[in-house]
């Protein structure tokens, strides 16, 4: 399955829009917010702000990126937004122990 453009958050000012009023969901090591859609399906932004090498920021897009992606088609039509915050340590476990939490948040019927 793919990862086309139209399932990305890209601007600066949708991800603005994450901190005016979406709904919240804590993880153990992320947030997840989400804005309910007017598009034609759910699509993701990722904020990485823990400050970490860039082999290690990119495991965990990746992990990220592949847990929506297998998920995607299952969830509401909306913006979804995963902020990994800078208090988080990031270790080599910390992609794994995500990409669990995030399986585990999208299996549910409503995520939230």
């Amino acid at each position: 399955m793919i990862f086309p453009k139209s399932a990305r958050v890209r601007f600066r000012s949708e991800y603005l829009k994450f901190f005016q009023g979406s709904e919240m969901k804590r993880l153990g090591v992320c947030t997840l917010f989400r804005l309910p859609g007017a598009g034609s399906g759910a699509r993701l932004g990722i904020t990485v702000k823990a400050r970490v090498n860039s082999v290690q920021r990119n495991r965990l897009k990746r992990q990220i990126r592949e847990s929506f992606r297998l998920h995607r088609s299952r969830l509401p039509v909306a913006d979804y937004n995963i902020v990994v915050p800078s208090g988080v340590r990031v270790g080599h476990k910390t992609a794994r122990i995500l990409r669990s939490q995030l399986d585990t948040t999208w299996s549910h019927a409503n995520p939230f």
